[in-house]
Order: structure tokens, then sequence, then C-alpha cells
């Protein structure tokens, strides 16, 4: 069977418009076309196909079983052509309004140099609107573009798309270890050593957990800080300078690793990293100021070897 694109796509097109319409008059009105077209172009498309998708009377039409099963897929068919076109169309189209992104302190820390402050001199018609509030958004309802979030995801209904991983640790100074000694277990961070640590409001309030695991043992500390503060730049620098044992994600450190400023601890107790996913509502194509900024992020990532 022969098969032909550009006509097969009229023929498609002029199918479902008379069945959605229940007749070929009422659909010739709504696509503003000849009947006599319409009539020709679904005749030629039950010839091609060899079966009858409709039976015509002078007063009535009635779609076969065949047609009602064509029906279906030849409409979906149609969408993904109207959606491919607005892909394209978008792909031309320059990058504008207000961008609403929701993500964690440390993420969107992470992300400002690299990717936000550079899309943003990038595209000049674009704005952005940075939510770092610890609960969790409803993207639908709360009207946010974009959400980054990192662990297990819980709402199937959004589309996600896996960026990387966050990793992070335990560090602490040289000066510091060699004054109270390397901790070997998780345990000792509860009265052997100080920490440092980043303090966020969250839902609730309380000291916040800090995480274990080694092998399949999992363990969850609280642990009480001899020094809090509300930025991870600030608690690193902390713990360089000697005033405890950190815990952060690794991003912040390089430099003071780099220079020795930093060493890991209680490596064999730290957990893997966490994949960090883009997540956004579903419906077709993304406008141009949400795939832009998508794009860049994944460059970000990829540059960075995947790790946050």
């Amino acid at each position: 069977m022969e098969y032909q694109s550009g006509r097969s796509l009229e023929e498609l097109a002029a199918f479902v418009a008379v069945v959605e319409a229940n007749g070929f008059t009422a659909a010739a009105r709504a696509l503003r076309a000849r009947k006599a077209t319409l009539s020709q172009r679904v005749q030629d498309l039950e010839e091609r196909l060899g079966v009858s998708l409709l039976v015509r009377t002078t007063r009535s039409l009635r779609v076969t079983d065949e047609g009602r099963a064509y029906f279906e897929h030849a409409r979906r068919s149609l969408a993904a052509a109207r959606d491919a076109e607005a892909v394209v169309a978008m792909a031309k189209s320059k990058p504008s309004g207000l961008l609403r992104v929701t993500t964690s302190a440390a993420l969107a820390g992470v992300l400002m140099e690299g990717v936000i402050t550079p899309y943003l001199a990038r595209y000049p018609d674009v704005s952005v609107e940075l939510d770092t509030s610890v609960r969790r958004v409803d993207l639908v309802r709360e009207g946010f573009d974009l959400a980054l979030r990192v662990g297990p995801l819980d709402d199937s209904s959004l589309v996600a798309r896996r960026l990387g991983v966050a990793t992070g640790g335990y560090y602490a100074s040289p000066r510091y270890l060699e004054r109270r000694g390397a901790p070997e277990r998780p345990e000792e961070l509860l009265g052997i050593h100080d920490t440092v640590m980043v303090m966020v409001a969250r839902e609730g309030g309380g000291p916040k957990a800090w995480p274990f695991a080694r092998g399949a043992k999992k363990l969850s500390l609280v642990v009480r800080p001899r020094l809090s503060l509300s930025s991870f730049e600030l608690a690193v620098q902390a713990a360089a300078a000697g005033a405890g044992v950190v815990r952060s994600p690794r991003y912040f450190v390089r430099p003071f690793l780099a220079k020795g400023r930093l060493v890991p601890v209680l490596e064999e107790w730290t957990p893997r990293g966490f994949d960090v996913h883009a997540v956004f509502p579903p419906g077709g194509a993304l406008v141009p100021k949400t795939r832009v900024f998508l794009d860049m992020l994944a460059a970000w990532f990829d540059k960075n070897g995947g790790d946050a």
C-alpha cells in the first residue's frame, strides 16, 4: 500500500473532522472547506485502507467498528503532528516572561553562578522568581514552571527529567582534627566533637537530623551544633577555620578541599548522592523560557560530571 504523508494527513484531518462533527456538512462548515472535497478525501482514505470507515445515507452517518478504531489513532496522530509543529515554532521564538522555579536553598546556591545568573544575562526579556521554601510546592496549583528536586520523586502526575546527582559529605579542617582527633563513628558527633550546621526554617521546626549509611545500615542523628549559620558558604568557611565538623554539598567545599583547608571525615558512613530531577507540569511542548533554562541546567550538570 502506497503511503503519501502529505495526502494522508489531509485524509486523516477530513475523516476526524467528519466524525467529530457527525456529518460532512457540519465538518465543511467548521473547516471552511467544500463538502465535496471532504467527501472525496474520506473516500480516498477508505480505498487506500481497503475498509469502510463510514456508512452514509441521505439522512444519517454511522461510523463502522473499523472506523471507530481508526478514529482514535487518527486523532492522536493529528495531535502529535500539531505538537511537533509547535515544538519547531517555539524553538524559533525568543524566551520571555517570568520563569517561576522552586528548589532547595542549597541547590539554588550551587546553581546561582553557573546557571541562573548566566540565564538572566543571556536572555534580557526573561525574569526569574526563585522560591527556596522548604515546603513541597504544588506546581500546577501555584503556577510554577519548574521544580528542581533532590531525592526520590513522589508525584507521578508530573514530568521529570534526571539532571545528575547531588553529592556531599562531612568535612573538617586539618587544624581541628589535630586538636580533637578524627571521628570514627557518627555517634561521636553527639558529644565528643563540635559541629557546624546550616539552619533552615522548616515546617514543624526543631533541629535537623544528619543522615549516615554504611552498607545496608542506615542511621539518622539529631545533631546539636556548636555553631549555627544561615548559609553553606559561611558554614564551610567556619569549618575551614577550625570550628568543627560540617555537613555540606560537595560544591561548596571543593575550593577548600583543593587547598587542603578541609578534608573528608566519616567517609565510610557518608550516604551516596541523591538524584536531582527537573520536574514540570505535563501538557505538550515546553515554552521557550522553560526549555532554554532546562537545557542550561543539563549542560551545567554535564560540565560538572553529573554532580552538584
